[in-house]
């Protein structure tokens, strides 16, 4: 319904089932005729939108969204965006119309936060944003989410230090767990956390799935593996493991067990029944990440990685010795293997690449300069540690 006001102008009533739905004022009857016919056509295809709708705050979306994912998703989750909200988003966009809120804006919050702060954050806040404005999408406030296709400023942009995929190679993998196997420890008993450790290294579950194994959990039909199914995440803010019945993902999953693990895990499943836990803590009850850390002496023994390049290792090691993306993605638990392949996507070699590297070592003969730090300058000496690198990663 259009109609001419006192003052010249027209305004637009477009009503649904007897109840006006959108209100808007034009200097023009030729817009708002055009704007009407935009809107019915919007409310015929389902696509429609109240103008009102996206007159709520960022603050109070915030709050409705926390209440509707609480008890939904993993309590780190829940945790992280909430941190992420509260700390970030609320205090730079909290005032602002959820409908005025454009993707310059966004791009411009992103940068400025991994400018004070960095990439990882910046990293982790668009994440939360994204699931903040998708939900403002499906609760039909707007139609569109500013929020998705903004990319995070490059990571060479005084932005910070980017963390990203900082895997432990197969000889490196075996000096830490030595290493921490080594270390002088309080109780003997201590002894199973480097066993964690190799774990970790060589199936790439995470440390909530890890803790939630358990003993009826190892089979060896149709091949030695472990069978995911429940993770046990714990609480940063109270450090309490949350127990549940699902994983991550919300599906369990068949992890094959390598010649250099299987023993490892075979001996922790001796003389324990099927529903105990298969690594506890030393003292009993559910290993915690914490406790692992400190009596592994992480910040020594690790080598500067974080321990989630644990996962990381286990990915790269995989894919360096040939097995394919798909397969990798279902081992270590992704939503698709799009998300594999663009984590791990530049540690893939293909037969082309062998093949050109093999030419280019062809061409250059059989000495190297001495700056790239081969002494003995031979192929000998390099065929040497090749097939020590090789060996090892054939048992995987």
């Amino acid at each position: 319904m259009i109609n001419k006001l006192q003052n010249g102008r027209w305004r637009v009533r477009v009503k649904h089932r007897g109840v006006v739905v959108a209100n808007r004022v034009f200097d023009r009857k030729a817009e708002a005729a055009a704007w009407e016919a935009e809107q019915r056509r919007r409310l015929n295809d389902g696509d429609f939108v109240s103008p009102s709708a996206g007159r709520l705050t960022v603050a109070e979306l915030a709050r409705e969204y926390e209440d509707a994912r609480r008890g939904q998703v993993a309590v780190r989750s829940w945790e992280s965006d909430e941190s992420a909200l509260r700390v970030h988003i609320v205090p730079a966009l909290g005032a602002l119309p959820v409908a005025a809120v454009r993707a310059v804006d966004v791009e411009r919050f992103l940068t400025n936060l991994a400018v004070s702060r960095s990439i990882r954050t910046a990293a982790r806040v668009r994440t939360t944003l994204r699931g903040l404005f998708d939900y403002a999408v499906r609760t039909q406030r707007i139609r569109v989410s500013p929020a998705t296709a903004v990319a995070l400023p490059r990571p060479d942009s005084r932005t910070g230090e980017s963390v990203g995929v900082n895997p432990f190679t197969l000889a490196e993998l075996r000096a830490v767990v030595e290493s921490q196997r080594s270390r002088p420890r309080q109780h003997e008993s201590t002894k199973v956390y480097a066993d964690v450790t190799l774990v970790l290294g060589l199936t790439g579950v995470r440390f909530g799935e890890l803790r939630g194994l358990r003993v009826r959990d190892v089979v060896d039909v149709p091949y030695p593996a472990i069978v995911v199914q429940r993770s046990l995440p714990q609480s940063g803010r109270t450090g309490k493991v949350i127990v549940r019945t699902t994983t991550k993902g919300g599906r369990s999953r068949i992890v094959p067990l390598s010649d250099l693990v299987q023993p490892i895990v075979s001996s922790w499943v001796a003389d324990k029944a099927g529903d105990d836990v298969l690594f506890p803590a030393p003292e009993g009850g559910y290993l915690l990440g914490s406790n692992w850390r400190r009596a592994v002496q992480w910040e020594v023994t690790g080598l500067g990685r974080r321990p989630h390049d644990l996962r990381h290792t286990a990915a790269t090691l995989w894919l360096t010795a040939g097995v394919d993306v798909k397969t990798v993605s279902a081992w270590l638990g992704h939503s698709t293997a799009k998300l594999t392949l663009d984590t791990y996507g530049h540690w893939m070699g293909t037969d082309a690449d062998r093949a050109a590297i093999a030419r280019v070592n062809a061409a250059f003969g059989d000495t190297v300069p001495a700056t790239y730090g081969d002494t003995t300058g031979t192929r000998a000496g390099r065929d040497s540690d090749s097939t020590g690198g090789i060996q090892g990663r054939a048992g995987l």
